[in-house]
C-alpha cells in the first residue's frame, strides 16, 4: 500500500522507534527458551506439505504479555494458552491457532515497545541460512528448534528487515479463506525494491511483479509457484528503516480503528483508501506492537 506524505506526524516516529528497539528485543528471544517447554503448532490440521514463500505465523515479542492479551482479545476475539508463568501465549481464532505472544525482560528501559515478527516457510532451514549468508543477508538467530513448531532462523536482510524463516514440524497450514480477524497479509517497507527482490528471490523463490496503482505509484506483488504470498514497496516515510507489516482482515476499517483506541491501542495511519483502492489503516497495540487492518474486499 502506499500512504499519503502529509500523514507522517506521530505515527512516524512510533514507527522508528520501535525499529532502533527490534533487534534487541528479539535477540532477547533465546531466554524465553528457558521457560518456555512448549510453544505450539502453526495449524491442529497437519496438512505435511511444505508451501515455500507462505508466510505461516506472526509472533508479537512485547514486555507485558498481559495488557497484549487483553487488547487482542477484546479487539478480535482471539482465545489464549497461557505457559505456566503467563511470559508466553498461544493465540486462537475460531478453533485453529493463529499467533502467538511472548515476553522479553525490558529493564529499565520505559521506552521499550512490542514488535510483531512474520514467519515465513522454508522447505530446508539450513540450506536457507546458507542463502541468506550468500546473498547478503545475516543470520542473527539459529538454526533452532522451537519445540511444537518447528525449526528456524532469524534473519536481517541486507537492508535490515527482520524476518523469521521456518520449517513447521507438521507441515504448513493451508491458506486462509478469508476469515475476520485472522492475517491477509504481509508487505515489505524498503528503501531499495531491487535489493530486496533479489535477495528474496534467492533465499525464498519469489518472484516480484510489478502493479501500476491508482495514482501511479508502483506496488510490487511477490510470490512463488503461482501464489502471490507478500507485496513490497518504498518506504512511505523517509526516517523509517526498511520492516515488514503484517496485515489483519477486518470486516469494517473505521469500526475497528475506533475499537484499537477504545481498548488502549493507537490509530497511527487512520483509514484512508491505500493506492490500490482498499481501506486500510496502520494501528499499534498497547505495548506497542503495529499492525496494519485491511477490509478484504476493495471498493469498485
Amino acid at each position: 500500500m502506499q500512504f499519503k506524505k502529509t500523514r507522517v506526524t506521530a505515527g512516524n516516529m512510533l514507527l522508528q522507534k520501535v525499529l532502533i528497539l527490534i533487534t534487541t528485543l528479539l535477540l532477547s528471544a533465546p531466554v524465553l527458551a528457558e521457560t518456555v517447554t512448549e510453544y505450539g503448532p502453526i495449524s491442529n490440521s497437519p496438512s505435511n506439505q511444505i508451501r515455500p514463500g507462505q508466510v505461516v505465523w506472526a509472533d508479537l515479542i512485547t514486555s507485558d504479555v498481559t495488557a497484549a492479551t487483553e487488547f487482542y482479545s477484546k479487539l478480535f476475539g482471539w482465545e489464549f494458552k497461557f505457559n505456566g508463568d503467563r511470559s508466553y501465549a498461544h493465540a486462537w481464532l475460531d478453533g485453529s491457532p493463529v499467533a502467538a505472544i511472548a515476553a522479553y525482560d525490558a529493564g529499565d528501559d520505559e521506552n521499550a515497545e512490542g514488535v510483531w515478527m512474520i514467519s515465513v516457510s522454508v522447505r530446508d532451514v539450513l540450506s536457507a541460512e546458507i542463502a541468506v549468508k550468500h546473498a547478503g543477508g545475516k543470520v542473527l538467530e539459529g538454526p533452532e528448534e522451537l519445540r511444537g513448531r518447528g525449526q528456524y532462523i532469524l534473519v536481517e536482510d541486507p537492508r535490515g528487515a527482520l524476518i523469521m524463516l521456518l520449517r513447521a514440524n507438521n507441515g504448513d497450514p493451508e491458506d486462509s479463506t478469508g476469515d475476520a480477524s485472522d492475517w491477509l497479509w504481509a508487505e515489505l517497507w524498503t528503501d531499495d525494491i531491487d535489493a530486496s527482490a533479489k535477495f528474496y528471490e534467492k533465499v525464498i523463490g519469489y518472484k516480484s511483479v510489478a502493479v501500476k496503482g491508482i495514482t501511479g505509484n508502483t506496488y510490487h506483488v511477490m510470490g512463488r509457484d503461482q501464489k502471490p504470498r507478500v507485496s513490497m514497496i518504498k518506504s512511505p516515510f523517509d526516517d523509517v528503516s526498511p520492516n515488514w507489516l503484517p496485515y489483519v482482515k477486518v470486516k469494517d476499517v473505521d469500526a475497528v480503528a475506533m475499537n484499537v483506541i477504545k481498548h488502549g491501542g493507537k490509530v497511527l495511519v487512520p483509514p484512508e483508501r491505500d493506492d490500490l483502492n482498499y481501506h486500510v489503516a496502520i494501528v499499534a497495540d498497547p505495548t506497542g506492537g503495529i499492525f496494519a487492518i485491511q477490509e478484504q474486499e476493495k471498493q469498485q
